[in-house]
């Protein structure tokens, strides 16, 4: 398994959330973790599933679109 950046940046904030839970943490920071644990996750999911191009190509010139 590769270790890329989604990977080191979802353990952390799953370590973070697991050890604010244990060691009694404030609820608002657990829940504050767990949020952007969450939009994080969705985020790299979505990315994944579509990548985005940064050309956008024109559509064919045929003899409809050329007027003739």
């Amino acid at each position: 398994m590769k270790l890329t950046p989604d990977i080191i940046v979802a353990a952390g904030l799953v370590v973070a959330l697991v050890l604010s839970i244990v060691l009694g943490g404030d609820t608002t920071l657990q829940t504050n973790i767990a949020a952007g644990l969450t939009g994080y996750l969705g985020r790299s999911i979505v990315d994944r599933a579509a990548p985005q191009t940064t050309e956008t190509k024109a559509p064919p010139v045929t003899a409809a679109t050329k007027g003739a």
